[in-house]
């Protein structure tokens, strides 16, 4: 749990979610894993899904999400993770954005490297995102820009901002977004990004997902603290 007190940050060892004191809240979402290349839907049916990533027997029970407009993949849970195949990536999401379930995430997402490595891969990225209820003054700081104070001096009304940043991380990157929205709340969103077409190489970039972590939570200090 990230707690704020008087503006500074404490860590404890294990970080279940990011919370503080009304009237300021900052909640993980939406964190999972997503490898990108051509995967073949024909094998990872439900039935495939289960057996060959979940790595379950036969006839354990699964969940099949359906969109009835049909504009989404189908999608397989089990327990607290959801795993959505489709021709161009595999979306590996944890149902509570915690490290407890991203680590079963990482087992899957190597399952699939490991198991499939007929696949052409192309890249790989683990998102971490943070949602804040009212965005920190330490992030509207930032967020000042020139450009904004032209628009704003010519009537131009601005809704949202986003502040992008790619940082060189190990041997791939940090694609760091901070996007600012008209009602005061704001999302931050950590993508840890590696582009190979080998499996093994992409396995290796998955392994280091607890530094990615803690280099997270690092940034966030960074980016709060005044």
């Amino acid at each position: 749990m990230l707690i704020f007190l008087n503006k500074e940050i404490v860590i404890p060892n294990t970080i279940e979610d990011f919370r503080l004191p009304e009237p300021q809240l900052v909640t993980p979402v939406d964190w999972n894993i997503v490898i990108a290349g051509a995967w073949n839907v024909a094998i990872l049916t439900p039935t495939g899904v289960a057996s060959r990533l979940f790595g379950l027997p036969q006839g354990t029970p699964i969940e099949i999400l359906v969109d009835l407009e049909g504009r989404a993949p189908i999608r397989v849970k089990y327990e607290d993770i959801i795993i959505e195949p489709s021709q161009t990536r595999l979306v590996i999401t944890p149902q509570v954005p915690n490290f407890e379930l991203l680590e079963k995430c990482v087992a899957i997402a190597e399952r699939a490297l490991e198991t499939l490595p007929e696949t052409p891969f192309s890249a790989i990225g683990l998102n971490f995102r943070f949602k804040f209820d009212e965005i920190p003054d330490s992030l509207i700081e930032a967020g000042k820009s020139i450009i904004d104070d032209k628009l704003s001096d010519n009537e131009y009304k601005i809704h949202d901002k986003v502040l992008k940043r790619q940082i060189a991380w190990n041997d791939g990157f940090l694609n760091l977004d901070i996007q600012e929205r008209e009602n005061s709340s704001a999302l931050i969103v950590f993508n840890y990004h590696k582009d190979s077409n080998t499996s093994t190489e992409l396995c290796n970039w998955l392994k280091q997902h607890k530094e990615m972590h803690e280099n997270t939570n690092k940034i966030m200090k960074i980016l709060i603290n005044e």
